[in-house]
């Protein structure tokens, strides 16, 4: 892999590579190590090649995610299989849609997830959520929906049983991503997850847990951060430093003042 990004790097005439970012898979380190030893040759390595892996935000988010939403495993799967079998005939959409006239709620398509794709799991359920009543009375229309899901629909070696009104409550709990919003990102992130784990709801608070440990991998502590998402946001004049600075004591406490004047990822910076 690293032989064909640097082929390509030839052919397009480009050999001072700033950083590169990748997902979280093992090969990916050997590969950007490979790049690096190449960009030491080319005599075009930065800093040594030290902060070149960035590891993607949005695949960290997506094993975050995917983790907590474990703990509703049961209830996801429900709701998935029962928008599938609406989904699967031409006749049953137009049950469907006749229920939601009798509901007065806007006709529009359900969306069927990928589950691999937490983003689309969030669509399959926000659509759900919103069509909730004319779901109910589908499920009353049709007893057809009912067998399916009792003996039918399997999630892990067994039947995922019948959609319940505790199912329902447990998943209704810039577009473009630019390295200079990346680190506010994880901040919002930490601080949102900080405040959830000690919610009353013990679900939410169970999965909240669950997301932390993950989060808590990879961005538990400011010294697991790629110095390169600091500096970023410190080049954007809407922030600096003092944004920075706020957003690592918001989230970490006095472990945070990590780039206060004097310290050492200040001089870094600087």
């Amino acid at each position: 892999m690293a032989m064909c990004i640097i082929d390509y790097l030839r052919e397009w005439g480009l050999k001072k590579i700033f950083t590169v970012t990748v997902d979280n898979a093992s090969s990916n380190d050997v590969t950007v190590e490979k790049l690096s030893d190449k960009l030491d040759d080319w005599g075009t390595n930065s800093m040594n090649g030290q902060h070149l892996h960035v590891r993607c935000i949005s695949h960290i988010v997506n094993l975050i995610v995917k983790n907590s939403l474990k703990e509703s495993g049961i209830s996801i799967a429900r709701v998935r299989c029962t928008v599938r079998y609406i989904r699967q005939s031409p006749a049953r959409l137009r049950k469907f849609q006749e229920c939601c006239e009798s509901e007065n709620i806007v006709k529009k398509s359900l969306c069927l997830d990928v589950p691999t794709r937490w983003n689309f799991t969030y669509l399959m359920l926000s659509k759900v959520i919103e069509y909730e009543r004319a779901i109910k009375e589908y499920s009353d229309r049709d007893t057809g929906l009912s067998r399916y899901l009792m003996f039918d629909a399997i999630s892990d070696g067994k039947p995922v049983g019948m959609l319940t009104r505790t199912d329902r409550d447990d998943v209704s709990r810039s577009l473009y991503v630019t390295s200079n919003a990346h680190f506010l990102e994880i901040g919002q992130v930490a601080i949102y997850l900080n405040r959830l784990i000690t919610t009353e709801d013990e679900l939410l608070s169970e999965m909240t847990s669950s997301m932390w440990k993950k989060f808590e991998k990879y961005w538990g502590k400011p010294k697991k951060m790629n110095k390169m998402i600091f500096i970023a946001c410190v080049l954007d004049p809407r922030y600096k430093f003092t944004t920075v600075s706020f957003v690592l004591e918001k989230m970490f406490g006095d472990e945070g003042k990590i780039i206060e004047r004097g310290s050492y990822l200040y001089e870094f910076i600087v």
